[in-house]
């Protein structure tokens, strides 16, 4: 970097004013390069912008996700229950109509016993 600065201002004072010629280049070099940089940072900042907008979506449907999984657990526990309620139910019902065909059973019986006894 050195060396080419030295070069530059020995043909800035040398080859009657050409220096100039190259100086103003070099500089116009600079401004072009400087404005390019610039469009560079400028897009870097519109991809990180836009970076930040996907992962804040991604953020917003992760909780999204998380909820309806959330409910949807609760809905499982409360079918859970639900059928292990049924399933005692059911369990009182059948008992109850053992119970009760137990009971016509032995009705029966006696119905019978007693028309033997009269035969």
């Amino acid at each position: 970097m050195d060396k080419i600065a030295i070069e530059a201002a020995r043909l800035l004072f040398t080859d009657g004013g050409a220096g100039w010629v190259v100086a103003v280049l070099l500089g116009l070099a600079c401004w072009h390069l400087h404005r390019e940089n610039l469009r560079v940072l400028e897009a870097r900042i519109d991809d990180t912008g836009a970076t930040a907008t996907a992962l804040e979506r991604a953020s917003q449907t992760n909780a999204a996700v998380a909820t309806a999984l959330e409910s949807r657990t609760r809905v499982l526990e409360d079918l859970s229950r639900l059928s292990a309620e049924i399933a005692r139910g059911i369990e009182r019902n059948d008992e109850r109509a053992r119970d009760k065909f137990d009971e016509v059973l032995r009705l029966v019986a006696d119905l019978r016993r007693a028309e033997h006894g009269r035969a």
